[in-house]
C-alpha cells in the first residue's frame, strides 16, 4: 500500500498511511486488515480514505489479541520494539528514524488525549458502556508499552540485503517533507 500511495497520491498521504498503521497498533485494533485501508478516487486524483472499522481487541475477552497484519513479522502489538519499527520502515521504503519518531509522537499524543476521548465517547447517547473503561486502559497501556520498547534496537538499524534500500533512500526526503522535518 505504501508503494501505491507513493506513486499515485500526494506525499502527505504516505504519512497519513503510516499514521493509520501506527494508530491501529496503538488502539489495539486486531481487525486492521488490508481491506481496511482504502483509496478514494476522484476526478482530480486519488487519496487515502479516512481510517475506519476500528475496534479495541484488547477490551474484549473472546477477540484475538493478534494484529491482522504483521509489523516486522510480529503479530502482537505489545511485543513491538524500536528494531521492529525500523524493519517495518525499511519494508515500506520509509525512513526508519522518522518512523520511530512518528510512533513516539503518536503514542505520546494517545497518552495525553485518551482521557478526553473517553469522556467524549461517554457523553454520547450509547457511550456509557462498561467496555469503555477497559478500552481506555488497554489503549493507554499499549501506548506506554510501545514508548518503553522504542529504545530496544538490537543489531543493525536497517538491514541492507532486502533489495529495498534504493526505495528507502528515495522515500526519505519525501517522508521528511511530508512530516514537516
Amino acid at each position: 500500500m505504501f508503494e501505491v500511495t507513493r506513486w499515485h497520491m500526494p506525499p502527505t498521504d504516505i504519512v497519513r498511511l503510516l499514521d493509520m498503521v501506527v494508530v491501529n497498533v496503538l488502539v489495539c485494533n486486531t481487525d486492521a486488515h488490508a481491506k481496511n485501508y482504502s483509496i478514494m478516487i476522484r476526478g482530480n486524483g486519488a487519496s487515502l480514505a479516512p481510517l475506519y472499522d476500528v475496534m479495541c481487541g484488547e477490551a474484549w475477552e473472546n477477540v484475538t489479541k493478534n494484529l491482522a497484519q504483521k509489523i516486522a513479522g510480529k503479530t502482537r502489538g505489545d511485543y513491538l520494539t524500536g528494531r521492529d519499527w525500523q524493519l517495518f520502515a525499511h519494508e515500506c521504503g520509509l525512513n526508519p528514524k522518522q518512523v520511530i519518531d512518528r510512533v513516539e509522537t503518536l503514542a505520546e499524543s494517545v497518552i495525553s488525549e485518551v482521557e478526553a476521548a473517553q469522556s467524549e465517547v461517554a457523553a454520547m447517547p450509547a457511550g456509557g458502556h462498561a467496555i469503555l473503561d477497559e478500552a481506555r486502559h488497554a489503549v493507554e497501556r499499549r501506548a506506554r508499552t510501545l514508548l518503553s520498547q522504542l529504545q530496544e534496537f538490537g543489531g543493525d538499524p536497517v538491514p541492507g540485503s532486502t533489495g529495498r534500500a534504493e526505495e528507502a533512500e528515495a522515500a526519505a526526503p519525501l517522508v521528511s517533507t511530508a512530516m514537516g522535518a
